[in-house]
């Protein structure tokens, strides 16, 4: 039996014991003899088992408040982490609406500029156009002038022509009257 009492109090679950205590208790139990010896060991055994059962519960219920803490924790955590989320979610819509709003009024501002300066440029291109017209129209009438003038000209040319060619057979046949007169009353 005192093998065994010394057995449980040496093999002690969770502190064991060290060599030096373990030597104090194999020495007082070997020395002590008789039922005050057993009964002082049991009564030590109870005191360790209920320090042991303290302790286990004080462990306990220190892991129940450090678990309760903890999730206490996470859960102000996880709380902030979804508060936070849902701000930058918000933001981010907000930014995106904002986005798509400047986004959607750049287009049609450039869309206008597109067409006001389509339609500068289509104003621009038909009154080149209404000038080259008006212009190729004056060009048409200078050219109708001198090809008339021209036609009038060459038809000139040829009456002068003719006339010249008249005239130059008229003083030839002057010229010829003239010898004739000069051949026939020359003595």
């Amino acid at each position: 039996m005192k093998k065994d009492v010394l057995l449980r109090l040496t093999n002690h679950k969770n502190k064991p014991l060290s060599e030096e205590q373990k030597i104090k208790i194999e020495a007082n139990v070997i020395l002590l003899e008789g039922s005050a010896t057993l009964s002082r060991l049991d009564g030590f055994e109870k005191q360790l088992e209920e320090r042991e059962l303290r302790i286990q519960q004080w462990e306990n219920n220190i892991k129940k408040t450090i678990e309760a803490q903890v999730a206490e924790e996470h859960k102000c955590l996880k709380d902030e982490y979804d508060a936070l989320m849902a701000r930058k979610e918000s933001e981010f819509n907000n930014r995106m609406v904002d986005m798509k709003q400047k986004i959607y009024s750049f287009k049609h501002q450039l869309e206008d500029q597109h067409k006001s300066h389509s339609a500068n440029l289509k104003r621009q291109y038909k009154s080149q156009i209404t000038t080259l017209e008006k212009s190729i129209v004056i060009k048409d009438k200078e050219i109708g002038k001198l090809s008339a003038t021209i036609s009038q000209l060459k038809n000139d040319k040829k009456d002068i022509k003719k006339s010249v060619e008249r005239k130059y057979k008229y003083l030839e046949d002057v010229i010829f009257a003239y010898y004739l007169y000069c051949v026939v009353n020359s003595p």
